[in-house]
């Protein structure tokens, strides 16, 4: 596996000699074997950087945008996500996906590296070219700032990343959090997978596995307590799913303070009704007629449980809207100054991601059938023009 990178990256080498070829793509190259240079070299490298002309290597700096490497990398984390879930010839596709993904960052390491070499040979830039390049190393620190917190999501492409990182020198290994960062974790996928099972010795010594178990524990094994205001609505709204009923009843079987907040759900649908049926014009017989109280399948209550909307976030460009119906939760990411808006979200390890859906409000991720297997919280990403958002959120 690593003779093949090293021939990999070997055959790069005749990127420096072409004469034709772009000055962003030489720089990456150049990059590549400057970050490598213990275990690659750096043959030819200098004479290709001394062959690039100040021109070209302004527009070329002028021509980039490293925010658009942000839904390259969340893509990735999605296929990597599928590579752990998935198996065969199916989960290799997905693999070979994502690690394109991570190359794309890498690759950017390299070029902003190779531009350092190459000021040191042609002089400073300064000016606009200056300002393009501040603004360029200033974007890729916010991206990663943004990202490198969730690694953990490139967990199930660790015997690859673990393959790069051994050939990048030692100061560059620990800036390449897309290659390094958890590159040791794998203990953690099986986690996602597979049910209880006891730590192994990496999870035992490793904090941040320790931590990501914890932060995934109430979804995956919501703790003995009392029910909660959340969980009445839920149960009112139908939105349990049948292990978490199972645990509301043994709990009320014991808990009479829990049980009273249950029955108080039905006396309160019983008074609703009435008062709709009084509100219809023949409340006095309509009550007459009932024999005893009805099942719950069979009450009006959904008229009592308006659509309610919680603003998570409003930008200048985009507002972030959570939407409850019964039996439904969804996610709007609405533009608002026409802006074309890209967004995405991310269940908990091991789960895969929501797709979104186009319609008059914007992009809409229904969090219904995520809910009902025990998903109590993701996390959104949103980009908008120039403006990016990274939140969390519990639904």
């Amino acid at each position: 596996m690593k003779t093949d990178a090293m021939s990999r990256y070997a055959t790069r080498r005749a990127v420096l000699t072409a004469g034709s070829t772009s000055p962003g793509v030489v720089l990456e190259a150049a990059g590549d074997f400057l970050r490598r240079a213990t275990r690659l070299g750096t043959e030819g490298v200098e004479a290709a950087l001394r062959g690039l002309g100040r021109p070209g290597v302004e527009t070329w700096l002028q021509a980039q945008k490293p925010q658009a490497l942000q839904p390259v990398l969340l893509r990735a984390a999605e296929e990597a996500m599928e590579v752990a879930l998935e198996g065969g010839d199916e989960a290799e596709v997905w693999r070979a996906s994502a690690l394109e993904g991570l190359a794309a960052r890498d690759r950017a390491a390299s070029a902003a590296f190779a531009l350092a070499a190459w000021e040191g040979l042609h002089g400073a830039l300064d000016g606009e070219a200056a300002r393009n390049r501040d603004r360029y190393l200033e974007s890729l620190g916010s991206l990663d700032s943004s990202l490198r917190p969730r690694a953990r999501w490139f967990i199930p492409l660790n015997p690859q990343r673990r393959q790069e990182l051994e050939l990048l020198d030692s100061a560059e290994q620990d800036k390449a959090w897309w290659f390094g960062s958890r590159a040791g974790c794998d203990d953690l996928v099986a986690t996602w997978t597979g049910g209880p099972q006891t730590p192994t010795p990496h999870i035992q010594g490793c904090v941040e596995c320790r931590a990501d178990i914890a932060d995934a524990a109430p979804v995956d094994a919501p703790p003995r307590r009392h029910l909660t205001q959340d969980d009445l609505w839920r149960f009112d709204m139908g939105m349990m799913s049948a292990d978490e009923r199972e645990r509301m009843d043994a709990h009320t079987a014991r808990c009479g303070e829990c049980a009273q907040a249950v029955l108080a759900l039905g006396e309160g649908d019983d008074a609703i009704e009435e008062a709709l049926e009084m509100e219809e014009g023949d409340g006095t017989m309509a009550r007459a007629a009932r024999s005893s109280r009805e099942p719950a399948s069979q009450r009006p209550s959904a008229a009592r449980h308006p659509e309610h909307r919680e603003v998570l976030e409003e930008r200048r460009e985009f507002r972030v809207v959570l939407v409850r119906e019964r039996q439904r939760v969804r996610l709007l990411v609405q533009p608002l100054t026409g802006r074309t808006v890209t967004a995405a979200v991310f269940l908990s390890p091991g789960r895969p991601s929501l797709k979104p859906t186009s319609g008059p409000e914007g992009l809409a991720f229904d969090l219904s059938t995520a809910s009902s297997t025990g998903a109590r919280s993701a996390h959104l990403t949103v980009q908008a023009g120039g403006e990016t958002l990274e939140r969390d959120f519990a639904f």
